[in-house]
């Protein structure tokens, strides 16, 4: 079953021919780890004093998310991967947003973790696999609402409303 990913309001599969392949939302499931909260150690006390009344604040986590890019030619993987790669390989984060769940991650890009043909003709169809690997810091997530009309689609941010664009 293929899965709507948005990437800053971009559909993926209609702006790439990037799909989520199998597994890519599960990595999403591992609950973050706390940070050890402040604490005092008093000398004339056992155990630890800790500090109740701080936010809890979470580890950076690191995602290795799969990935399936698909095109009619090898003019147009080369097009395609290098406006995908261009798209979230900056110095800043980007707005993973699953449609099926309503809910957005925010993640920096750091790397490829591997990538590998899975057909290759110069004359037609190629596609290939890659894993990225995504960092998360827990800045406060969002709940969105994805909208289709007569003028086209749209995510609902913040009462924002807010096109989904099929091009790059």
């Amino acid at each position: 079953m293929a899965v709507s990913v948005l990437i800053n309001g971009f559909d993926l599969r209609d702006a790439f021919g990037v799909y989520l392949e199998d597994g890519g939302l599960q990595v999403f499931e591992i609950p973050p780890i706390p940070k050890e909260p402040f604490f005092n150690e008093w000398s004339d006390q056992n155990g630890r004093d800790y500090d109740t009344e701080s936010p809890v604040v979470y580890q950076t986590q690191t995602f290795e998310v799969p990935f399936l890019i698909t095109a009619s030619n090898m003019v147009d993987y080369r097009k395609q991967k290098k406006d995908f790669l261009s798209l979230i390989d900056f110095n800043g984060e980007f707005d993973l947003q699953v449609i099926d769940w309503g809910e957005a991650f925010r993640l920096r890009y750091k790397g490829v973790a591997s990538w590998s043909f899975i057909n290759v003709d110069l004359g037609s169809s190629t596609s290939a696999r890659f894993v990225l690997r995504l960092e998360c810091n827990h800045n406060k997530g969002y709940i969105f609402k994805y909208l289709v009309d007569n003028s086209g689609r749209y995510i609902v941010i913040n009462n924002k409303k807010m096109m989904v664009k099929t091009s790059y």
